[in-house]
Order: structure tokens, then C-alpha cells, then sequence
């Protein structure tokens, strides 16, 4: 049987929990008024970008800051699939009802999914997308201490699209939680 790493990551958050409550553990992050004034800056000037130049994007970064994002029980069932085939590009700005006939201009396209394996209760039906808001509002920030432009697409998919794009981007089990086009602006 295939190792649940969902289960593992779930069991060690468990236990770094329980760790953490304790007083000898627990450490207050101090940050300065200039950091502090820093990042409301950074807050401040956060907004959804949908027009891009053509200038190609490194995004490592960009990735490293949405792997570290926080996720329920520190599970990390939800993830990107980062698309930059042009063609595939054009058929998603066809396919995401939030972008149609302006998201292929995105140098990038990420489209956020979640492991349905990760989520066990069902109860949890709401989590991949919480989780996916999350890496959503992680990517806004970090694209804009990065000087990328970034704009969300809800997870719509019309229904007669439904199977088609399933069978294209999706692989089985997963659950599609919208989309994050990135990419270099002008002024």
C-alpha cells in the first residue's frame, strides 16, 4: 500500500503541536517598527494585476514562499501546478470563466489544486479551499515584494469544460481551486 504522506505530515504537525505548547519552546518573533511599517506597506499596496508584458518571469522565489505558506494541520494537500506551454495558456484562457481572453498574457499560469487523499473527514469539504486562499494571499504578497503582477481566478469551469479540462490539467483525485496568472507589468 502507498505511503499517505498526508497522514505523516498531519502526525508530525501532532506532535510539533504539542511541542510548541510548552513554555521552554515558545520563542516571540520581534519585529522592528521599520519591519513592521515594512510589511503594511507591503499590504497597502497589494492589488490584482491582468494586463502583463512579454518579458519572462522567474518565479523560484515565488514557489519557495508559497511551499512554506501555512495549510490546515500542515498537511500541504494543496499545491500548484505552474503552466507556461503557450498553447496550454491559450486553452486555460479559454477554460477559467475569471479569465477568459486575458490570462494566456500572464507569463505563468498556476493553477492551484488540491490531493482529495489529504482531506480525510468529511467534514473537511470547505478545507482545500481554505487552503488554497491561503497560498493565494501568500502569492499576493510575495509578488509584490517581488514586482510581478499577480491576479486570482476563481475555480469556475463551465460545465460542458468540466471534462475536458479535468482530463487535461487535473490528475486523478484532485480538486481544482482556482488559478494565480503571474507575469512583469509596465506602468
Amino acid at each position: 500500500m502507498k505511503s499517505d504522506i498526508y497522514q505523516k505530515r498531519y502526525l508530525a504537525h501532532q506532535q510539533k503541536k504539542r511541542k510548541s505548547l510548552t513554555p521552554q519552546t515558545r520563542k516571540l518573533n520581534r519585529y522592528t517598527k521599520k519591519e513592521r511599517d515594512i510589511f503594511f506597506k507591503v499590504l497597502e499596496n497589494r492589488r490584482s494585476q491582468r494586463t502583463f508584458t512579454n518579458e519572462e518571469t522567474n518565479i523560484k522565489r515565488l514557489l519557495d514562499a508559497i511551499n512554506i505558506a501555512p495549510s490546515s494541520c500542515d498537511r500541504k494537500g494543496a499545491y500548484v501546478k505552474v503552466i507556461t506551454e503557450r498553447k496550454d495558456k491559450e486553452i486555460l484562457s479559454g477554460l477559467l470563466v475569471g479569465g477568459v481572453g486575458w490570462s494566456y498574457r500572464g507569463d505563468k499560469i498556476l493553477l492551484i489544486v488540491a490531493n482529495q487523499m489529504a482531506y480525510k473527514s468529511p467534514a473537511e469539504k470547505v478545507m482545500p479551499y481554505l487552503d488554497a486562499g491561503v497560498i493565494v494571499q501568500t502569492a499576493y504578497l510575495a509578488c509584490e515584494v517581488m514586482e510581478l503582477g499577480c491576479c486570482y481566478v476563481n475555480p469556475n469551469i463551465r460545465e460542458e469544460n468540466k471534462e475536458f479540462f479535468e482530463n487535461r490539467f487535473l490528475d486523478k483525485g484532485e480538486i481544482f481551486c482556482g488559478a494565480l496568472i503571474i507575469g512583469k507589468y509596465g506602468n
